[in-house]
């Protein structure tokens, strides 16, 4: 019986197969070998590419709000590209990415940036119009100091995940705008008490926060932001949502006109009854998030991974206290009616089982294990391209999360210049060779 029905099964396989399925599998393996194809000469070209990787001293006394840091991101946005049919199809060029990465070695916290050679001019133009006293240094990539990670005998461990939106990448999240207090003059940072436990890491222990940049073009997506915003507004739509729409309404619509003509009357007491928008009877609530979405879609966007790592040896593991602090300052910058961060559970190296703890133990320690290793190749490579999508952030909400502490905020381990250099007074005699 069981022959028999899987023989029919089979039999009506190969008939649909010749009867015209056979263009679905072609579809198929065509577009198998594209993406292939893709891969290879996009990982061809990216490690063809030159990388500096550098750390960022941070000024000894920083007066400097996040908007310095906003600027910074501005300027940054300048290593987009634009890419030809045959760069992209042949040469496998991509548009380019950095990473801004917050360490904490041994408790000391510093920030660094892995860029393309090309644009270390940019990326160093950018820091020191801000920060005229920070220093800039080519250093080794602190990876490269780890000897080669391997889940089973390696003498150190990690905890890995990813920050993802809670909703849709037109929500911004709350900034350091929200934390500002104007009479006072201050800005409440949620981001110093992740600081303070970054600090306390003992020697042997390390934290990765690694932001990769690729900057977004203003495209469809602030087209539908801007559309979001209209449809928040109650602003009734013309022709419905839609190319196809947009091209057969103004048939419809003289068409009725011409069989079912309204009076001029009836014409003018409808457009006065349609109100332009529901501004008028929206709740504050509302209006913030309209004004909040505007605002985010007036600034440059980029496509963010944030990547957060955990290492310490085995017999010191313990993540649990830094990881608590670093989710709640990302947590603080969340709200209910626009937008959060919150860790990726579903792939962090912490694999839950369905229902039965035991029998399931050889799957979730296989799954474990898969994940870190992968969790560590990515973030070493930088790729872009691995791991779940990109929220799409504003400079604004980078700049709130990436910046350096204020004059008033202590952070005793946070690296900073320790001998202010300053140029040379006008008219200082040199004495000859």
């Amino acid at each position: 019986m069981f022959f028999s029905e899987f023989g029919e099964l089979f039999n009506l396989g190969i008939e649909i197969f010749f009867r015209g399925g056979w263009l679905l599998f072609l579809w198929g393996l065509l577009y198998m070998f594209y993406k292939l194809y893709m891969d290879f000469i996009q990982i061809r070209w990216y490690r063809e590419q030159k990388w500096v990787f550098l750390k960022i001293t941070a000024p000894r006394e920083n007066e400097r709000s996040p908007l310095a840091f906003e600027h910074i991101f501005n300027q940054l946005h300048a290593v987009q590209m634009t890419i030809s049919w045959p760069e992209k199809y042949i040469e496998g060029q991509v548009q380019i990415w950095f990473t801004w990465e917050v360490t904490s070695i041994g408790g000391e916290i510093g920030n660094h940036v892995r860029i393309t050679e090309r644009f270390r001019d940019v990326l160093e133009a950018a820091v020191y119009s801000q920060f005229p006293l920070a220093e800039i240094s080519e250093t080794d990539d602190y990876f490269d100091k780890l000897s080669r990670y391997n889940v089973e005998t390696s003498e150190y461990d990690i905890f890995a995940f990813n920050f993802l939106y809670t909703r849709d990448s037109y929500y911004p999240t709350k900034t350091y705008h929200d934390f500002e207090h104007a009479e006072a003059e201050t800005i409440v940072d949620p981001i110093t008490g992740m600081w303070e436990e970054l600090g306390k890491l003992s020697p042997y222990e390390m934290y990765i926060i690694q932001f990769i940049l690729r900057p977004r073009p203003n495209d469809h997506f602030k087209e539908r932001g801007y559309k979001l915003v209209q449809k928040l507004k109650g602003v009734p739509s013309k022709h419905g949502d839609g190319i196809i729409m947009s091209w057969i309404s103004p048939f419809i619509d003289g068409l009725f006109n011409i069989f079912i003509r309204p009076s001029p009357m009836e014409t003018k007491a409808r457009r006065q009854e349609e109100p332009p928008s529901l501004m008028l009877h929206l709740s504050e609530g509302e209006k913030t998030v309209i004004s909040s979405v505007e605002r985010k879609m007036s600034k440059w966007c980029y496509e963010t991974k944030i990547q957060c790592m955990y290492i310490a040896p085995k017999e010191k593991y313990n993540f649990g206290r830094v990881n608590s602090a670093v989710i709640g300052a990302f947590k603080a910058f969340g709200a209910a009616e626009l937008n959060s961060l919150k860790p990726f559970l579903r792939k962090w190296t912490k694999v839950n089982y369905f229902l039965f703890r035991d029998l399931e133990k050889p799957i979730t320690d296989l799954r474990l294990k898969f994940r870190k290793r992968e969790f560590m190749r990515r973030m070493k490579l930088r790729w872009y391209f691995w791991g779940p999508h990109a929220n799409i952030m504003s400079t604004e909400e980078i700049a709130s999360l990436i910046h350096f502490p204020q004059i008033d905020v202590t952070v005793p381990q946070i690296d900073k210049v320790q001998v202010s250099k300053i140029q040379p007074p006008p008219g200082l005699p040199i004495a000859p060779l």
